[in-house]
């Protein structure tokens, strides 16, 4: 064998056999490191009601907060009594957010479940604990009796 694939093979040994140890090096985390580094606890998955299971839920919990996401003509047209109207389309909609209590419980709900799903998974991500989107929308609750205005 040449001298020349000796020294390379020499060198590639040694490169190998250092590079777990400098691996190593770089996992270490100090306390300070490790606090920084902890994630929020885990918020509650979505829970996606239909009419009738968000009726249910209002009437069992009377204090959860009710979202509406649609746009305003949709709202003026009719909403479920004490919601709050948050526009999904809004271009500050997630500043609109972030103003809201992520302890507390809401019901958001849109005309046929689409803009809730997004504005619930959004919440979610921001980490709101309980949030529960209605898949039928506006009018199949309204239908299930939820009181409306």
């Amino acid at each position: 064998m040449n001298p020349r694939k000796i020294k390379f093979l020499l060198t590639a040994f040694v490169l190998l056999s250092a590079l777990p140890l400098c691996m190593s090096c770089s996992t270490k985390s100090t306390a300070a490191d490790v606090e920084l580094n902890q994630e929020k606890p885990e918020a509650e998955p979505i829970k996606v009601l239909n009419s009738q299971e968000a009726k249910k839920l209002l009437a069992q919990q009377p204090n959860t907060i009710i979202l509406d996401v649609r746009t305003p003509p949709e709202f003026a047209g009719g909403h479920l009594q004490n919601a709050q109207l948050i526009n999904f389309n809004a271009p500050d909609f997630k500043e609109q957010i972030k103003r809201l209590d992520p302890t507390q419980p809401y019901l958001v709900y849109c005309a046929v479940g689409g803009r809730s799903k997004l504005a619930a998974d959004i919440m979610h991500k921001m980490g709101f604990k309980q949030v529960y989107n209605v898949s039928q929308g506006f009018n199949a609750i309204k239908e299930a009796g939820v009181p409306v205005k």
